[in-house]
């Protein structure tokens, strides 16, 4: 479904490039495991936003952290 690609796109544009693919599959399906057999678009947006914010999720995927002194 397009909005858990775009999703996906927003987590992995945050990561360095070598981790993107890997974690892209993962994510992918991780949402897949979350949606019932027969979803609907409310289901994905659902889901979605058990996830939280793409930019919040890609920091939890991040090797070291980002913060100013």
């Amino acid at each position: 479904m397009r909005l858990i690609d775009i999703y996906i796109q927003e987590v992995t544009r945050r990561l360095p490039e070598k981790n993107r693919e890997d974690i892209a599959r993962e994510l992918r399906s991780s949402i897949e495991d979350m949606l019932p057999d027969d979803y609907t678009e409310d289901d994905v947006k659902s889901v979605l936003e058990k996830l939280g914010s793409p930019a919040a999720l890609a920091y939890g995927y991040r090797d070291k952290p980002m913060y100013l002194i």
